[in-house]
């Protein structure tokens, strides 16, 4: 835990680079993207909005976070047992969305664009996946395997039906891997990804749901790692909205259905997950050692660049306020 007290200390002084509330309001304020993005200017996005025009703002999202997540991965490696990380176990997730574009494309799937977000450095990923050995030959080895490696080696041997199945093969695994690693992490962690999950189970229950499919659909798309059995969810496909809400009240991450009286549109539950989720970090974010304060951090990064992505958007397209400004 000591070892990071010289990262929570850098991170402390990072926070103060996040946009404030204020700076919201003066991009939501914003009648054209070009004044947003001059407003975008005045804050730590600068520095990559330089021969860049408003129409590049995934570019510009991306390269923040990605710089965020090479100086935390940084700090980890000083600070702490990389092995036992939740940033570095988390970040994976990124690398498992590209190797799902890589067997898509494999597959003859359209080639998509991968995150340059990753738990490795420089190009270790990519070498990872165009031969998992390389990870073993390289000292890449933790415990039971690099994920990547294993993950890359599994699902090369088996054969798709569809891309949605090869979909549902990537997110598995990466959940029945957090799955296993949640003992070794910082308690507040643990418990934070298995609300996340139960909150996720819970999207995917309502949004089946709306869909009008049956429980076998629905148990195909249920992630591992919750603090409510999967199966639990099963029965609840056929009950309404307020019979959901009235259940979920009493599961561990009730405090949604105090928050939220109505379950039926979906993306004011995702938004309220959200919130329940933040509250929970900013809960924990303050211990002056650990590795929580730089999750925390990384996590609200994440959430910034997604309502900027919301934002810019609709200022591109000149889409009203009142039709996006609540949903961020």
């Amino acid at each position: 835990m000591s070892g990071y007290t010289y990262a929570v200390a850098r991170v402390r002084a990072l926070e103060n680079g996040l946009l404030s509330p204020g700076r919201w309001e003066r991009l939501v304020a914003a009648e054209t993207p070009e004044e947003a993005w001059r407003v975008l200017s005045e804050t730590v996005y600068s520095r990559w909005l330089e021969n860049r025009s408003f129409y590049q703002y995934e570019e510009v999202i991306w390269e923040e976070l990605h710089t965020t997540a090479e100086l935390l991965r940084a700090l980890v490696e000083e600070g702490g047992s990389a092995q036992e990380s939740f940033l570095l176990a988390y970040l994976l997730k990124y690398d498992m969305h590209n190797l799902k574009i890589r067997l898509l494309e494999k597959a003859g799937g359209r080639p998509g664009k991968p995150a340059p977000v990753s738990r490795y450095k420089g190009d270790q990923a990519a070498k990872i996946m165009a031969d998992p050995r390389w990870a073993v030959r390289t000292g890449g080895q933790e415990g039971g395997g690099d994920p990547l490696a294993r993950a890359t080696i599994v699902l090369e041997q088996k054969e798709f039906s569809d891309p949605q199945e090869l979909q549902l093969a990537v997110d598995r695994f990466y959940y029945e891997y957090m799955a296993e690693k949640s003992e070794k992490f910082p308690l507040a962690l643990r418990e934070f990804w298995a609300l996340l999950v139960d909150l996720a189970n819970l999207r995917i229950l309502l949004r089946v749901k709306i869909m009008g499919k049956d429980r076998d659909y629905l148990a195909r798309f249920l992630l591992p790692g919750g603090l409510v059995p999967e199966k639990e969810f099963l029965p609840a496909l056929t009950w309404s909205p307020e019979e959901i809400r009235n259940w979920w009240f009493w599961r561990p991450a009730g405090k949604l259905a105090a928050r939220l009286e109505d379950f039926s549109v979906l993306w004011r539950v995702e938004k309220a997950a959200d919130q329940l989720l933040a509250g929970y970090l900013e809960r924990i974010r303050r211990r002056a050692f650990g590795e929580e304060p730089l999750f925390a951090y990384f996590w609200e990064k994440e959430q910034e660049g997604r309502k900027l992505r919301v934002l810019l958007a609709a200022k591109i397209n000149r889409i009203p306020a009142e039709e996006w400004k609540e949903r961020i």
